[in-house]
């Protein structure tokens, strides 16, 4: 089941103002009507509005010009512009992130080369062919939550139940920086070799092959997300 959550007065108006753009009233650069007349026709603040108008600007419906007010940039969302804007804003919370990743990930990948299952290689297989086929669709969600179970079935290989812990809570802690990373098909290629390096490493117990293939996997990521090659 999915959690409910409560939606703020801003959701709300980015939804009602979302729905004005893609209708029929308005096209593709044409200027919203006054803040005033969208304050009351939503019954809500400006503070609100203004609030709204940074949220689709930043998902590409809106452009907002000093002086002059907002204007419809396009009437579909702009996935490729919200995840720049959103990895731009969150440079820190990525390079923390991924120094911890090259930190956990070798190790778990150094035990799983040694402990790992028949079963546990077949479910990573299997696991990681799912991801290939998705990537033809461009879902950048479903790659996310491909790329969690890869990395967190690893760590079930390994029979060590504070990595698996530790490895839920990174997935969890930074599911929208790799859903916005998996935007950009070149991020999504990055991910393919290395993943094969570790399952093949896993597969021929090679444990330090693995844990540096995991190793050279954070590299590109942070290379990729970051713009620089870690301080290592």
């Amino acid at each position: 089941m999915e959690p409910i959550y409560k939606k703020s007065t801003v959701d709300l108006a980015v939804e009602k103002l979302i729905e004005y753009i893609q209708g029929d009233e308005i096209e593709a650069g044409q200027k919203l009507p006054a803040e005033v007349w969208l304050c009351r026709e939503l019954n809500i603040s400006r503070t609100t509005i203004r609030e709204a108008y940074r949220v689709l600007q930043s998902q590409g419906y809106l452009e907002i010009r000093a002086g002059k007010g907002a204007f419809v940039k396009s009437k579909e969302r702009d996935f490729i512009q919200e995840a720049t804007e959103w990895i731009s804003t969150n440079s820190v919370l990525c390079s923390d992130y991924l120094y911890v990743r090259m930190a956990l990930d070798p190790m778990v990948a150094r035990l799983a080369a040694r402990n790992a299952t028949e079963e546990d290689i077949q479910d990573l297989r299997t696991i990681h062919q799912a991801f290939l086929e998705t990537i033809k669709l461009q879902d950048s969600e479903k790659l996310t939550r491909l790329d969690e179970k890869f990395h967190e079935r690893i760590s079930l290989s390994t029979g060590n139940d504070l990595l698996v812990s530790l490895v839920r809570i990174t997935n969890h802690s930074c599911r929208l920086l790799r859903q916005n990373s998996f935007c950009f098909e070149e991020h999504v290629n990055h991910a393919v070799s290395p993943h094969e390096k570790i399952l093949q490493a896993i597969i021929d117990r090679e444990p330090e092959k693995a844990a540096q293939a995991s190793i050279d996997h954070m590299v590109r990521a942070f290379e990729d997300l970051c713009g620089c090659k870690p301080n290592l």
